[in-house]
């Protein structure tokens, strides 16, 4: 054995074209973006010799005449020891020889493959522009091709014919295959026709409107509302230096989600590449659709997503520029669109302020927040109150604003995403305005405390409803505060470890120091009496041992369920217990809730 002999990998020529064909592509049409392309691409090849030659594709489909497809162009052609070089080895390109390859749609010289998957022979006829003879290559799925002179004389270009096979021939039907041409060769900038019988379509007489700055906001409207199906608030262009992309953008009539998949229009070199963005928009643009062309990216192998590389990550920042530069502007061009995107997509506005402080200034005034006092833009808080006052969470928020309501205290419900950030940023932006975080527990700090040690009869109330509540884990409290018909409210403990970092479950020696960590002695909640209430000051003058604590029992589970918390079988056993026990003896004028 020869240690410096060097060996060649055997290729199953026939499993490759299977794997290349059938597994490379996504669905069975890719076919005709292939042969498309390999059509544009040939055109291009030519007029790099001849710049004012008039390409086009003609594609004639099996009719009553013929079984056969027939797609054909008068693009560059292909030489003898051509077709040998580029249409029998795999993975080679024509393209990568005389021509730069930016110039053309395909580079990895395989896709001719795909036609495999729809017929079982591919026959390429082709004269080249620096040959006076025209030569036929026949391949077949085994792996095998052939070679012939053709004798007549023919024009320059390529033929590819096609035999579909049987499962497969829905997809040449003229409706099928029309609607897949236009799908793929819509913005192709040379004509593609379709002839079927006796009929011929030109698929994309329309062009690509969308590519020419001299399309109104009209004309782009409705090329939007015929791509997507919908109307738009607004449509605005898009163009960036990486990666030579060019389209539109569309602003979305309706809310969207976060996590919602948006479908687009993403063409490469004008075909049809992709109907999903491929990272191209930023991640809070969930209010956008997009037409969009690009000359200057890279296609993966399967040509149906793009290359994350650095021209389009560059792209995708001047894209997010743009967009950022509409918002900002939209409002002094057209006042009413500006009013429109705010109520549709304030949400979404919020997740791109809280990121750009320019953005948040330019939109702050108008954004809606949700308030105890109903949906109030910034403006109006700011303008009505001196201090603003939030809660970061719902369940706070839930219980805090009749209360704080009835005070005459506004409070921000800042539970949702992005708006605690908000507030926060806008108080380092401007230090004029006072913004605070309130809570239960600080709401309860601001009632009118009673000192119970120069009355009596409130001290022994508070010490009887103490030794109640003290078999529920509750404390007590009496103070006045509004609305005098609320008796009572309860107060969640207050989480004193929401300053702390969390502890990660990926640091175990973290996790267990903490467990040695001293305990902090336990908050209990508290049950606040209204002392202005007049059910309370009834029951500063109950002295009967069951009446007492049955209305205690029965004030406590109603201010849980005011409070919007989570009420146990336990207490609402007591709750019914204690009712019960009250019409028993005759004491249902106590009752008022």
């Amino acid at each position: 054995m020869d240690e410096n002999q060097q060996y060649l990998f055997q290729v199953n020529l026939k499993g490759m074209i299977s794997l290349l064909s059938e597994h490379l592509y996504s669905n069975p049409n890719t076919f005709v973006r292939e042969l498309l392309q390999n059509g544009v691409d040939a055109i291009t090849a030519l007029r790099t010799m001849d710049e004012h030659h008039e390409g086009c594709i003609r594609i004639h489909l099996p009719d009553s005449k013929r079984a056969e497809l027939i797609f054909e162009d008068n693009g560059i052609g292909l030489k003898e020891d051509e077709i040998h070089k580029f249409l029998a080895v795999i993975g080679e390109s024509s393209k990568r020889e005389a021509f730069e390859a930016k110039d053309y749609i395909g580079k990895f010289g395989i896709g001719l493959l795909s036609c495999f998957v729809v017929s079982n022979e591919i026959i390429v006829e082709s004269r080249s522009a620096l040959s006076e003879t025209a030569v036929r290559w026949t391949g077949k799925s085994d792996g095998t091709y052939h070679i012939s002179p053709i004798e007549e004389e023919r024009p320059i270009g390529s033929k590819v014919i096609l035999y579909p096979k049987d499962e497969f021939k829905y997809l040449f039907k003229a409706d099928v295959f029309r609607k897949n041409l236009e799908y793929y060769g819509e913005a192709l900038p040379m004509p593609i026709y379709l002839h079927y019988e006796e009929t011929i379509h030109w698929i994309n007489e329309a062009g690509a409107l969308w590519l020419e700055s001299a399309t109104t906001k009209e004309e782009l409207l409705a090329i939007g509302r015929k791509a997507f199906n919908t109307g738009f608030l607004d449509a605005f262009p898009i163009s960036t230096s990486d990666g030579g992309v060019k389209g539109v953008a569309y602003i979305l009539p309706y809310k969207t989600q976060f996590s919602g998949k948006q479908t687009h229009k993403l063409f490469l070199k004008r075909m049809f590449l992709s109907d999903d963005d491929c990272r191209l928009l930023p991640k809070w643009a969930f209010f956008i659709r997009c037409i969009l062309n690009a000359d200057g990216l890279d296609a993966i192998a399967s040509r149906e997503a793009l290359v994350y590389n650095d021209a389009l990550k560059g792209a995708k920042k001047e894209i997010g520029t743009t967009i950022k530069a509409y918002l900002k502007s939209i409002g002094l061009i057209n006042h009413n669109i500006y009013q429109k995107l705010i109520s549709t997509h304030y949400l979404h506005l919020k997740a791109i302020a809280a990121e750009d402080n320019e953005l948040l200034q330019v939109f702050i005034d108008d954004l809606p927040f949700e308030t105890n006092k109903g949906i109030r833009s910034f403006r109006n808080i700011r303008e009505l109150e001196h201090t603003i006052f939030y809660t970061p969470n719902i369940d706070d928020f839930k219980q805090v604003r009749r209360i704080a309501g009835a005070q005459g205290t506004l409070i921000i419900n800042a539970a949702y995403t992005f708006e605690e950030e908000l507030l926060k940023k806008i108080q380092r932006l401007d230090s004029s305005l006072k913004i605070e975080q309130i809570s239960p527990g600080s709401l309860l700090n601001s009632f009118h405390a009673i000192d119970t040690s120069l009355d009596p009869a409130l001290a022994d109330f508070e010490i009887r409803a103490t030794e109640v509540l003290k078999k529920l884990n509750c404390s007590c409290s009496l103070k006045i505060f509004s609305p005098e018909d609320t008796p009572a409210i309860y107060v969640a403990p207050q989480d004193e470890i929401n300053a702390k970092q969390p502890v990660s479950p990926s640091n175990p020696l973290t996790a267990t120091l903490s467990a040695f960590a001293p305990k902090k002695k336990a908050i209990q909640p508290v049950l606040c009496f209204n002392a202005d209430n007049k059910l309370v000051k009834s029951m500063i003058g109950i002295k009967d041992p069951y009446v007492f604590p049955s209305i205690v029992h029965i004030l406590y589970v109603q201010s849980l369920l005011l409070g919007k918390y989570p009420v146990s079988d336990t207490e609402m056993n007591l709750f019914n217990e204690a009712l019960h026990s009250l019409i028993i003896m005759g004491m249902e004028h106590f009752i008022n809730i």
